[in-house]
């Protein structure tokens, strides 16, 4: 299956090690993964997840720098959600083709996703982005609920590229949204969850993000960024 991938995508992968074709694009390393769907093992689906190279491995256990990219259903199902559907196919018999609908969707959808970050810098701005962002038929899964933790690898990204306009644009973020609560937790503010996080990650990477664990007192100092 994984073969008849690559020739429906154009694109020969850097790697394929099972169901997983890696590509290889400058700083980014975009996955995508074929699946077995976990209640129904006779369906499977495909997903695609964009990450920044060098901060892979040390970010492995955060699920990287980057970002998933959700595709239509079946059925043509084209709304970004926090909770995507699953986009599930039959699995094929023995080593027959794939059907033409599961062909149609992977020359269709296949190219835009694996091509849809940009470079680190757009990474950097889906990761800031405050609901999910569509381009060419696919979207960012960039749900409301992870907002924090998106932002503060944004600016660890931005560290580590000593990209200062991308930190600016995620302490601006950051200074207008920090008193608000996450959702779903009233008593617990938006910068507090982002100190966490920084918290998790800079022991995860070596870098400092001590002025973002700053942000968990009662009165914060935020970053200032020249």
């Amino acid at each position: 299956m994984a073969d008849q991938f690559v020739e429906l995508l154009g694109t020969a992968p850097a790697s394929v090690d099972g169901g997983k074709l890696t590509f290889v694009r400058g700083s980014l390393c975009t996955t995508l993964s074929i699946w077995k769907d976990r209640s129904d093992r006779s369906a499977f689906g495909w997903s695609v997840h964009t990450d920044y190279i060098d901060l892979r491995d040390r970010m492995d256990g955060f699920g990287g720098v980057g970002i998933g990219i959700d595709h239509p259903t079946p059925t043509g199902d084209a709304s970004p959600s926090s909770i995507p559907p699953a986009a599930c196919y039959p699995w094929p018999t023995g080593s027959a083709p794939l059907a033409p609908e599961i062909a149609a969707g992977v020359t269709r959808y296949g190219p835009s996703s694996l091509h849809f970050v940009r470079d680190f810098h757009d990474l950097g701005l889906l990761l800031l982005a405050d609901t999910h962002v569509q381009r060419g038929g696919v979207w960012s899964f960039t749900p409301a609920n992870n907002e924090p933790g998106r932002l503060a690898k944004a600016i660890l990204l931005a560290r580590q590229c000593g990209a200062q306009d991308l930190e600016r644009a995620a302490v601006a973020k950051l200074r207008n949204r920090g008193e608000e609560p996450v959702p779903r937790r009233p008593d617990y503010l938006f910068r507090q969850a982002v100190a966490d996080w920084a918290r998790q990650y800079a022991k995860a990477t070596g870098i400092d993000l001590s002025d973002l664990a700053k942000l968990k007192r009662k009165r914060p100092q935020y970053p200032e960024i020249s």
